[in-house]
């Protein structure tokens, strides 16, 4: 028998999509609080608290997924984050050959200011990137980013992480730094 419960409709608004996005590399990570029901409240335990990285992508490209998959291991989730960042130049290059294949935690702040935190040091996500170019020139010229994983429970949300608001943040340049050391 299921205990009495209650999922509250949202509080005004329910809006989708992602609006900032910080990672940082499995090996940078020390320790990772266990989630209380579906909350992390502590930092994140880092080597080096100024290695990580804030992706600033093309507004409305990024979303998150999680969805289930009963197998022989047990019930597990598969994790999809694609973003678009705009243009891929050859001043990007060098910072987007250090990022692929990597394995990193990723937290991700929603529309609705809510913040998770996808990975943990056991079950990293880990980042593939394309390029898009497109066909007509009204279509976007970027590099597309995805991170995927398997994770054995949901994102819980991540309550030490602050994001700089979405306008105040700068726009990808060539004097972007990652925060790799």
């Amino acid at each position: 028998m299921l205990p009495v419960l209650s999922i509250p409709p949202p509080c005004g608004f329910n809006i989708g999509g992602l609006l900032a996005l910080r990672l940082w590399p499995v090996a940078n990570v020390r320790a990772c609080a266990e989630p209380v029901a579906s909350v992390v409240t502590t930092a994140l335990e880092l080597v080096d608290p100024l290695n990580y990285a804030d992706l600033y992508f093309l507004p409305e490209s990024a979303g998150y997924t999680e969805d289930p998959d009963d197998d022989v291991q047990g019930l597990l989730y598969k994790v999809k984050l694609p973003l678009l960042i705009a243009g891929d130049a050859p001043d990007v290059s060098e910072a987007v050959a250090r990022l692929a294949g990597g394995r990193y935690l990723v937290a991700f702040l929603d529309g609705n200011g809510r913040t998770k935190l996808a990975g943990t040091p056991e079950w990293p996500l880990k980042l593939l990137i394309g390029t898009e170019t497109g066909r007509k020139g009204t279509d976007r010229n970027a590099l597309d980013f995805t991170f995927t994983g398997v994770l054995p429970e949901r994102a819980p949300f991540y309550l030490e992480q602050e994001f700089t608001p979405p306008a105040a943040r700068r726009a990808w340049s060539a004097g972007f730094n990652f925060g790799f050391s």
